[in-house]
């Protein structure tokens, strides 16, 4: 007994250093991956520093752009193949000769040319060479390569996490043939918030209120249903129509799969001068990539739920969805408001059903006569449905010149 109490003792002796060692092992296992992740961010940091400086002493003859686009496209070359690994497929000459025929075809680059100073053309010029390498490489999906993606890896995590089925999860992907990238240039262009605020701007004189009343008049029943059963004034419903899809006639062109794998794989650094603009676009760069993950978890969960066609469904350049243009993580407000059994925003029984839902679930919980002494409550609810000031804003206006024309 002594014997076998003294051999397990010597063996407890043996194993637990042991054991204490593997552990350490797989502690540097684990961390070691981070670490490398950790260190390729900051060397791409130290490139893009070193890059800048580089960049803004460049001589600018707008005469000649494209010695200017040559320039900045070779500056950037060491920078962006390392960023994208694209040292075994990048086509130097080809690349180059794609962003010259890119920008010559743009209107929206030529017609900004004369008015950008010199460093505000660098800046967009640099943007747009990295926005086209990715363009050039990378628009294709596959869905065997994405599991790779640390997205993939969220996206699956949350699947399992509410039990759905990870096959029809897959199978929803497996029809996506392409990754758009028209986010990347409208969420990550230099100057986008300031250029979307003054696109957000109103006048309430060039708003044709004889359109709107002729469409109250034409879905008077379900604008009646919507508004007895959720509180919310038809005229705000029509008012929010109107801002987002006009009445339902902006034609959505885009697959919101598309535009938010985009989004949520890519990104681009505004290469600004100034440090803290930089700064604050890393931030803002993780809130939208963040969002768009998110964003695409609940429309493939929409499809599933609601047997939905991916390449069926219809957004704008960004990935809002229907005559609503709902974020996909609002879609579990969409209503039926038409009774065929499905919520569909490309509806507009649906989508009028599913706004006066939308702001109800947000805190509108009774019916506000439209008058400027409940305008400020009214205009709370309406930034639940868009947090842009002027969005609010114009729809409160829109609604209260409609209701005065109804009369």
């Amino acid at each position: 007994m002594k014997k076998d109490f003294f051999k397990i003792f010597i063996l407890i002796l043996i194993l637990f250093p042991a054991n204490i060692i593997a552990q350490e092992l797989r502690d540097i296992s684990i961390q070691k991956p981070k670490l490398l992740y950790e260190q390729r961010d900051i060397y791409l940091a130290k490139l893009r520093n070193d890059l800048n400086s580089k960049l803004y002493e460049l001589s600018v003859d707008k005469n000649n752009l494209d010695e200017i686009i040559e320039k900045i496209y070779y500056e950037t070359l060491n920078y962006n193949i390392y960023k994208y690994r694209l040292q075994d497929v990048l086509d130097t000459t080809g690349a180059l000769d794609y962003t010259k025929t890119d920008l010559a075809s743009s209107d929206y680059f030529n017609n900004r040319v004369s008015i950008w100073s010199d460093s505000s053309l660098v800046e967009y010029i640099t943007f747009r060479v990295e926005l086209n390498l990715i363009k050039k490489y990378f628009s294709e999906f596959n869905l065997r390569d994405f599991k790779y993606s640390q997205v993939y890896k969220a996206l699956k995590k949350r699947v399992l996490n509410d039990s759905l089925s990870l096959d029809e999860f897959d199978n929803a992907l497996e029809k996506i043939q392409k990754i758009g990238f028209d986010p990347l240039h409208f969420y990550y262009k230099p100057n986008s918030i300031k250029e979307q605020l003054i696109i957000d701007k109103f006048d309430i004189k060039k708003f044709n209120f004889s359109e709107m009343i002729e469409f109250l008049k034409e879905h008077k029943e379900i604008l009646d249903k919507t508004e007895s059963k959720y509180k919310v004034n038809k005229e705000i419903i029509v008012a929010i129509l109107r801002k987002e899809t006009n009445l339902g006639r902006v034609p959505l062109k885009y697959n919101p799969f598309e535009v938010l794998l985009g989004q949520a794989l890519f990104s681009i650094e505004n290469p600004a001068t100034d440090l803290k603009q930089r700064s604050n676009n890393l931030k803002r760069i993780a809130r939208l990539q963040s969002s768009a993950v998110n964003s695409l978890y609940h429309i493939i969960k929409f499809c599933i739920e609601n047997s939905h066609e991916p390449e069926g469904m219809k957004s704008n350049l960004v990935g809002a969805i229907g005559y609503t243009q709902f974020m996909p993580f609002n879609l579990y407000l969409a209503k039926d408001g038409n009774n065929d059994g499905v919520a569909d925003l490309m509806n507009m029984d649906d989508s009028i059903m599913s706004i006066g839902n939308f702001l109800n679930r947000n805190g509108w919980d009774k019916f506000y006569d439209i008058k400027p002494k409940n305008k400020k409550a009214i205009i709370k609810y309406i930034l639940k449905y868009n947090s842009s000031d002027t969005y609010a804003e114009s729809v409160y206006e829109i609604a209260y010149e409609l209701k005065k024309r109804m009369k």
